[in-house]
């Protein structure tokens, strides 16, 4: 079982696209210091991040990394569905955990 780690912009728009990387909640924990009190919102409520009345554009650069929690890993694991922001930016997590798998790479592991 993976939990998905994504990249999010500052701004109104919620999350889009695809997670940056699918990895295990112990690689999470290991590489990326996730910690149970990172947890900022369940998983109906997608999180936004900074000024709510500007729009994004696909041209800001990411400035959080989130981890998704979903519920059947939640309950394995014994840790809370939703979404928790680490003390990482992108490029951190980047150095971290390699190049971020590419949106099309995910489109053709799926096709397999």
């Amino acid at each position: 079982m993976s939990v998905d780690v994504l990249f999010m912009r500052e701004g109104s728009q919620r999350e889009r696209g695809a997670a940056a990387y699918k990895i295990s909640l112990g690689a999470c924990v290991q590489k990326i210091a996730l910690k149970r009190q990172h947890w900022i919102s369940p998983l109906h409520y997608t999180p936004r991040f900074g000024d709510q009345s500007t729009q994004c554009s696909l041209l800001d650069p990411y400035k959080h990394v989130v981890v998704k929690l979903s519920e059947e890993e939640a309950k394995e694991s014994g840790w809370r569905a939703g979404y928790y922001r680490i003390d990482l930016n992108p490029r951190q997590a980047m150095e971290r955990l390699g190049e971020p798998v590419k949106p099309w790479e995910l489109a053709l592991r799926g096709a397999r």
